[in-house]
């Protein structure tokens, strides 16, 4: 174990493979980092045994040796560590599955085929996965979420979100600002939008939005073969209007379209 006196924040330069990866940012003063072999390879044990882990001022390294020969070996660790709250999160991997637990501030994790996780973050956030699934729990910035296989969900957004799968459902919930979102094969649904111009795109699959009550909205909606449905007209009790305006685009070559007031 690796133990560093830092009552601060920390940003995080993980460099990893394959593997798990459980990070935590919470109330603590100080950073604790652990490595292991996930199995009794001696490529597992020799990749532990060589990963540098250095706190220097408020970056903390944690890089784990690019050896080829290392790796033709299917080396796999498990790296943790606890980080005081509000730490910034830079991380790139090959296959290792990313778990961030807690609250972050600004994220960025670029992987080749590897699950991502991430509880909060108070800034913003670009996760890229080219296979992978990517959930998300509320960001305070904006986000950008990216795979190329695999499944998307965002709990809430105070900002903008730009939302991307080849093939995959995108699940969004709350979104402060506008949303691109984009699936080549899969369903799009997304919980509220509160303002700003939207665009949302499917090939094959449905979609499902929700409107907050009380905001004025412009529709352009196009399918080419399914049913569009709305159901905005103002309830009886609906609230007085919040003075936001929406602008929504939505196309899909095979589904169906519905718009709704969110509840």
């Amino acid at each position: 174990m690796y133990e560093f006196q830092h009552p601060t924040p920390v940003t995080v330069a993980l460099r990893t493979h394959s593997g798990n990866v459980a990070l935590h940012a919470e109330e603590r003063d100080d950073v604790q980092v652990t490595i292991d072999a996930m199995d009794d390879r001696d490529s597992s044990r020799e990749a532990a045994d060589k990963t540098r882990v250095v706190l220097e001022g408020d970056s903390l390294l944690i890089e784990v040796p690019h050896d080829s020969r290392i790796w033709r070996r299917s080396a796999k660790l498990a790296i943790s560590a606890r980080v005081p709250i509000g730490s910034a999160l830079h991380a790139r991997t090959a296959s290792a599955d990313i778990q961030a637990a807690g609250v972050w501030s600004d994220v960025k994790v670029d992987a080749a085929s590897s699950d991502i996780e991430l509880g909060e973050a108070t800034g913003n956030v670009s996760l890229d996965s080219s296979s992978g699934d990517l959930t998300v729990g509320r960001i305070g910035g904006s986000v950008k979420l990216d795979t190329a296989s695999g499944q998307v969900r965002l709990d809430d957004v105070k900002g903008d979100a730009k939302v991307k799968s080849a093939s995959g459902n995108l699940t969004v919930g709350t979104v402060g600002g506008s949303i691109q979102a984009s699936t080549a094969s899969g369903d799009v649904i997304v919980g509220r939008l509160t303002s700003g111009r939207s665009e949302i795109g499917t090939a094959s699959g449905d979609v499902q939005v929700g409107i907050t009550a009380g905001t004025g909205i412009w529709l352009d909606l196009n399918t080419a073969s399914g049913r569009t449905t709305s159901d905005l007209n103002p309830a009886p009790d609906s609230p007085a209007a919040t003075g936001e305006n929406i602008e929504l685009r939505v196309r899909t070559a095979s589904g169906d379209i519905h718009i709704h007031r969110a509840s």
